[in-house]
């Protein structure tokens, strides 16, 4: 996995781009966690499957869609910022 930080700057122009790299580091753990606990989670769901792991494959599955989320999210606002440093203050 592989997460592009922040600069200063860019956290300095938007102060929510750190807690938001948390909160992605935060459900690829939680999702690669349940799959090493739920081996079966990734594939289809079974008849007469524990409720538990039901659950953990619908947990894991938003997990990767809240990461979806917030890379799109972070690489819009960064590609703005990228873009107000080199356009002309005139």
């Amino acid at each position: 996995m592989r997460v592009r930080l922040p600069d200063p700057s860019d956290l300095y122009a938007l102060p929510a781009l750190g807690p938001l790299l948390l909160l992605d580091l935060a459900a690829a753990l939680a999702s690669n966690a349940l799959r090493a606990q739920h081996a079966g989670i990734d594939g289809d769901s079974h008849l007469g499957e524990a409720g538990e792991i039901a659950a953990a494959r619908i947990l894991s599955h938003e997990c990767d869609l809240l990461r979806i989320a917030v890379s799109d999210f972070r690489r819009r606002v960064m590609a703005r910022l990228a873009r107000q440093r080199t356009e002309w203050p005139f």
